[in-house]
């Protein structure tokens, strides 16, 4: 789940929503990748495993909705389990670009159970880069792949700052040896910079709902809100800077 704070309630982007807007990034990009039809399928079902958790949000400690990037590993790990191996089932590099994706957020965790995903997904991807002959390993990608998934890193942390997740405002993520300088203004649109598309200005919508700012004392209560709360489809926008 992605929360941002909107005056007096909470926005609630689930992840898959993020995830289409990614997808919707990749497909408007003007020139093709190595393995291109993969590369913008995996942008688009990268978060599908969170589907069931942003469906049944738990709260923290202070009682309000987990977010993408506190929600406690027997979560995280169970969703990435389940989001790689649907990916893999469209197709074995989408899901084996959706892997690469992941490890690149649970390879920090260090539970038991988030170290046991870690080995099998570094396992996986080995097996699934010979399995299709494209040499390698998980440690040194295949120039494709690594572009493809670099690529999907880029464009997943422009969606987030659309969203409005929590992040600094300012970051730079890379393709390869290249930076793309992404910043949120105030009015919550975000610039980018070296600017890789041929339009000046480029707006899409997102599916969001809105809740009360909280706390919820419990699961349930935030269900219930969710439950009960309208969707909404604020316009989000990108553009040089």
């Amino acid at each position: 789940m992605i929360v941002d704070r909107d005056g007096d309630g909470l926005v609630l982007v689930e992840q898959e929503a993020h995830a289409r807007l990614t997808g919707e990034l990749a497909a408007w990009l003007p020139f093709r990748l190595p393995h291109h039809a993969a590369f913008v399928a995996a942008a688009r079902v990268h978060d599908n495993g969170w589907r069931e958790a942003d469906r049944a949000p738990t709260v923290d400690d202070e009682g309000l909705p987990h977010t993408f990037n506190n929600v406690p590993d027997d979560i995280y790990e169970d969703l990435w389990r389940r989001g790689i191996d649907r990916a893999a089932g469209v197709d074995e590099l989408v899901g084996l670009l959706v892997g690469l994706h992941g490890a690149r957020f649970f390879e920090t965790r260090q539970s038991p159970g988030m170290r046991a995903l870690v080995e099998d997904e570094r396992a996986r991807q080995d097996r699934v880069l010979a399995a299709l002959g494209l040499g390698g390993s998980w440690s040194a990608l295949p120039s494709g792949v690594a572009q493809a998934s670099d690529w999907i890193a880029v464009l997943d942390a422009l969606s987030l700052l659309l969203c409005g997740a929590g992040l600094p405002d300012r970051i730079s993520p890379r393709v390869g040896e290249t930076a793309y300088t992404l910043t949120r203004t105030a009015s919550g649109e975000v610039a980018m910079a070296p600017w890789p598309y041929v339009d000046d200005v480029l707006e899409t919508t997102v599916a969001a709902r809105l809740v009360a700012p909280g706390p919820y004392p419990d699961d349930q209560a935030l269900r219930a809100a969710l439950q009960d709360a309208p969707w909404t489809e604020p316009r989000v926008r990108i553009h040089p800077g």
